[in-house]
């Protein structure tokens, strides 16, 4: 008999997926047949034939070389921002049914599937469909991730298993995501058990770690739509900290020296900022308004695999964009696959969620 487990969050970016591909590589180690299905995804790129796909169950598809086609593992993807016209209320059967009849031919032949939810608990409740519901038409077991902020995370999750109980889902636990060291102490001393005395069992307390967490210049790239003049050797390199080169020169060392791991931004007529930057260190330097560099830049920022990104933003939009990307595991990306597996590995009741 095929086992279900339905992984959810309470928030946005609370380690979910994460958790989904740290799971399925765990389980296929032990020898079992493993399935990924994703019921309802959010449209966020288009593939190759023009088709909205969520990337999330296109990048665990590639990751775990799956088989089966991108619309049998996700049957639904909405638009990110306005579907209701093209889901209307009379749909409602359909969408469910389709949900089914997917994760029916899916799941044959499987030992485990690993069933991801859309980016919060009461998505699809449009159409009656958030996450609880959905796990009780696949008898399924709920997986509740949350990233740990504070004592209000507590709230969080008794209110979201109250829920799930509410909608007749079964919840296996809770995992508790990206604690910082300061703060791991207490939560196992205080939080779980007052999270286990109101019958929520705590599978899991994985520290933060800023790498997994952390962009690449390569997702500055994309997400920014630059074109790299130089230093494409280093696009693997993690982004921690942002600095916006539009100071003088004397400030702009100062921060040079405190900040690690940073991405400069200015403008390519600041031969100054760059060259500076480039001598302290920075993981990348994105150059706004589409003004080119000296060209003795250039060679210098190959030799040291500094990426130098051009763009046709300005400062400010520039900026903007890269504060709302957010750092993902993409297929290929074997470092920080390996440190997502040994954070849940050590840190999760791994053999008991399986």
């Amino acid at each position: 008999m095929t086992k279900s487990i339905y992984v959810t969050s309470t928030h946005k970016l609370a380690g979910k997926s994460l958790a989904v591909l740290f799971l399925a590589l765990k389980a296929r180690s032990k020898g079992s047949r493993v399935g990924y299905f994703k019921p309802i995804g959010i449209g966020s790129s288009l593939d190759a034939g023009g088709h909205l796909v969520d990337e999330d169950a296109e990048t665990m598809r590639k990751i775990l070389d799956l088989q089966e086609s991108p619309d049998l593992i996700c049957p639904v993807t909405l638009p990110r921002d306005q579907f209701l016209e093209s889901y209307p209320a009379a749909d409602d059967q359909k969408l469910a049914k389709r949900i089914v009849a997917s994760y029916k031919k899916l799941s044959e032949g499987k030992d485990v599937v690993l069933i991801e939810g859309p980016d919060r608990l009461w998505t699809g409740s449009f159409a009656g469909l958030p996450s609880p519901n959905v796990a009780a038409m696949l008898s399924a077991r709920l997986l509740l991730v949350s990233a740990f902020q504070d004592d209000s995370t507590v709230d969080d999750l008794i209110h979201a298993h109250d829920y799930c109980k509410q909608k007749g889902a079964s919840v296996a636990g809770a995992i508790l995501t990206r604690i910082s060291a300061e703060r791991m102490e207490r939560t196992k001393r205080v939080i779980v058990p007052y999270l286990e005395a109101r019958g929520l069992s705590v599978l899991g307390t994985v520290p933060e770690d800023r790498k997994l967490g952390a962009l690449t210049v390569r997702d500055i790239h994309e997400a920014i739509d630059g074109k790299i003049l130089a230093g494409k050797e280093g696009l693997h390199r993690t982004i921690q900290n942002y600095l916006v080169g539009a100071m003088t020169m004397e400030s702009a060392m100062k921060y040079f020296r405190r900040a690690e791991d940073e991405l400069v931004i200015t403008g390519g007529d600041r031969t100054d900022i760059i060259l500076a930057a480039m001598e302290a260190g920075a993981a990348a330097i994105v150059l706004t308004g589409n003004l080119h560099p000296s060209i003795k830049i250039l060679p210098r920022a190959d030799d040291m695999a500094i990426p130098i990104i051009l763009v046709a933003h300005d400062t400010f939009t520039t900026l903007a964009i890269v504060q709302s990307t957010i750092g993902k595991i993409k297929p290929g990306d074997e470092g920080r696959i390996a440190i997502a597996r040994e954070l849940f590995e050590r840190n999760t009741r791994v053999n008991e969620i399986l």
